[in-house]
Parts: structure tokens; sequence; C-alpha cells
């Protein structure tokens, strides 16, 4: 019986070495293999090992249809197939012809399979000890060699001057704000505004604050609003270590009393969201600048999946769509600011919009948009969309919004105009 088992498995060995013998591997690459036909060029193309030249051959192997010897120190094209014989080790190659069987192969035996066992993928997951700090793909932000005591100045400064109120030969506040929307561009000096409670709300303070002499005296890159929010802005753009920042004195800092006293800076923060001011009059072009740079800010922090939920439910979209409705030809850059920031942070994955959040299901029936409190609901947006485009064809943010948030995109239907 152990002789019968020990021939068994002789045959089973001879089998899998003659089936060794022919396994070949073939590269197949988009160049094709030299012709069969090239022959060296030069002397310098031979390998001669002796004086006999009957023994030199090729530099660069020349294949053909049938399997020839390859020398060791030959330079093999590619595209060939390509076997080696396990007892000598010598290789042997020929053309490559894709689907071709192999008829070395022919009438061999096969006692064995190969079975291709899927990984446990489970087993490769790092075993994270308990406690451990949660891992953050964007890394600590690295300070400079050597800190820049000019932006601490500034930082003071605001802080003290904040609340100041407008004057026309006071330049203090509004250097010290340029000289921090300077710094707020780098990653460590923003992530040092966006962790400091006290300048933070200094620059809400500002942003909110709706200074009527000031827009009449000063162009708009000089206002202190403009500066406030541009520094906001930069200090957050493509920083999320200062976004978390943000995040953690979030309720803290709209919980405080805006600059006016009278209410919380959150509901400051939120109420001029909405436009007021009659079309036309000299309101309407001031309150027209100061929502361009209050947005500035809103677009940035909607990046944050907790500022963006408050803000939807304190009906932000609906302010949204009450700027897109808002007339004049003074209110076009906060129309488009609004559609961009609408497509970046919630339609366009492309730039890390968080998608499936907003919008909900819309509605393309004309009397339930145009009922007296259903004006700006979210479902309205793709009819007035429409409404928008009929009216203002050169409107191209209008065109890029619809088409992202109508499925399919494509011209506005006669429904929806």
């Amino acid at each position: 019986m152990a002789s019968l088992r020990m021939r068994s498995v002789i045959r089973l060995s001879i089998a899998f070495l003659l089936l060794s013998f022919v396994v070949s591997s073939i590269a197949t690459v988009s160049s094709p293999p030299a012709p069969a036909s090239a022959s060296p060029s030069a002397e310098g193309d031979l390998i001669c090992h002796t004086n006999n030249p009957a023994e030199c051959y090729p530099k660069v192997f020349s294949p053909t249809d049938e399997f020839q010897l390859v020398h060791d120190d030959q330079d093999l094209p590619s595209g060939l197939h390509v076997r080696m014989n396990i007892w000598t080790g010598e290789k042997e190659a020929k053309l490559n012809v894709p689907g071709a069987e192999d008829v070395a192969l022919e009438g061999l035996p096969v006692e064995q399979a190969v079975m291709v066992v899927d990984p446990d993928l489970s087993e490769a997951k790092p075993n994270i000890p308990s406690g451990a700090p949660v891992y953050e793909p964007v890394g600590v932000v690295k300070e400079p060699k050597e800190k820049e005591p000019g932006f601490f100045q500034a930082l003071e400064s605001v802080k003290l001057h904040g609340n100041a109120a407008f004057s026309a030969d006071s330049s203090v506040l509004e250097d010290a704000l340029a000289e921090l929307e300077d710094f707020s561009h780098d990653m460590y000096y923003g992530q040092q505004i966006a962790g400091d409670e006290d300048i933070l709300r200094a620059l809400f303070h500002l942003l909110t604050k709706r200074d009527t002499e000031e827009v009449t005296k000063r162009p708009y890159a000089d206002r202190r609003d403009f500066l406030a929010a541009t520094t906001l802005a930069s200090a957050l753009q493509n920083n999320p270590p200062a976004l978390k920042d943000v995040e953690t004195v979030w309720d803290s800092l709209m919980g405080g009393q805006a600059s006016s006293g009278e209410q919380s800076l959150k509901d400051a923060f939120y109420g001029q969201l909405k436009p007021r001011a009659e079309q036309g009059s000299a309101d309407a072009a001031n309150e027209a600048t100061w929502m361009r740079a209050l947005l500035a800010v809103v677009g940035k922090l909607l990046k944050s999946d907790k500022i963006r939920s408050e803000f939807l439910d304190n009906k932000g979209m609906e302010d949204f769509l009450r700027i897109l409705m808002t007339k004049g030809p003074e209110w076009e850059p906060a129309r488009a600011r609004v559609a961009r920031i609408v497509m970046d942070n919630f339609l366009d994955e492309n730039v890390g919009a968080k998608t499936g959040v907003w919008p909900p299901r819309f509605t393309t029936q004309v009397y339930v948009c145009d009922t007296e409190g259903r004006e700006f609901d979210d479902s309205c947006w793709v009819l007035y969309l429409g409404r928008i485009i009929k009216d203002r064809p050169q409107d191209t943010w209008a065109q890029e919004l619809y088409s992202m948030l109508q499925p399919g995109g494509g011209a506005p239907t006669h429904n929806e105009l």
C-alpha cells in the first residue's frame, strides 16, 4: 500500500516538473517587438566570448515565431513569450501571439489546481489602542522658526480698538486690521486668529456693524468690515485646524452680545443675511456692499458640519434665495457670491461640497411657490432660477446653479418660467 502511494507521489512530481518546464511569463505592451528579420547593424551590436565569429550572437535578441535560446547577456525586447527550463536554467523566447495556445502544454496531465483565496481584509485593519488620539489627515501646522512680533501687536490692537467709533482721521485700527489681514493668509497665523475667541469676537463685531458714515467716507477695500471679512475668510481658507478652532468656541462666540448691545451676535450675524432696503435706494447700495463682506465669511464657515447645520436650522437658505431674487445691478456681486457658496458647499463634490444635506425635493408648480409665506421655500429654487434665466440670461451663475440643481441640467422648461 505504501509503495502504491509512493509511486503516485512520484508520478505527480514528474507531472508537476514537466508542467513547470513550460510555464512561461508573458509581458505584453503596446509597442510591437523588433521584426524577426532585424540583424545587427554593426560589429558593436554582437557579443563574442571567443575568437570564433560563428559563436557570436546579437546583443539584442531577435525573436521569430519559434522558441529560441536566450543568452544570459542578451537584451530582450518587449512583447515576447518567454519560458525557462527549471532544470538547466536556460531561457527561450519567441514572438508573443495573444490568444494563441502553447502546443507544448498539450497532453500533459494536470494533477493539481491553483486556488485564489481572497485575503481577510478584517485582519489588515490596524489595532488602535483604547484612548489613542484621533487621526488628523491634515497634521499639525508647523510653527515658523521666528514668530513675527508685528502679528501679535496687530492682534492686541484690534482687540483693544475693535469697538471704537469710526473717525475719519483715526487710522490705528485700520492699520492693525490691514496688518492682521496680511498675516491671515499663512496657516499658522490663520490658526492663531481662529483659536483666539477675543479676536474672533472683535472681527465679528466689525463685520456685523453697519456704519453708514464709514461707507460714505472710505473706499470699500479700506473699510473695517471688508478688512475683518477678508481676515476671517483668509484664516479659514484651506485651513481645517483653524475651522475646527472656530467650531470649538462658536456657541460661546455667537451667544455674546453684538456691537450694538441690542441683540446677540448670532441674531446680528444671521439677521444681516436678509435684504431689507428698497430697490434702487442709497440704503440698498450700502446693504449690497455690506452683504458682500458678510458672504465672504459665510462661505468659509459652511465648510463646518456644525455651523452648516445651524445655518440650515436658521433658514439661511431662504435668505440666500432672497438675495438671488433681489433685483438691481448693485446686488449682482452678492448674487453671484451666493450661487458660488451654494455650489461649493452643497452641490459640487469636486470642491469638497457636502452633498445630500441640501436641497430637498423641488417643485415646479407655480401656485405653490407663489403662495404667501411659501415664496422662499427650499423647494422653489429651481422654479425661481428658471425665471432669473429668462429675465437675465447674461447671469451665467444662474445657469450654472440651475444645471447643478436640476437633474439632467439643460434649459428651464415652460413650467419653470
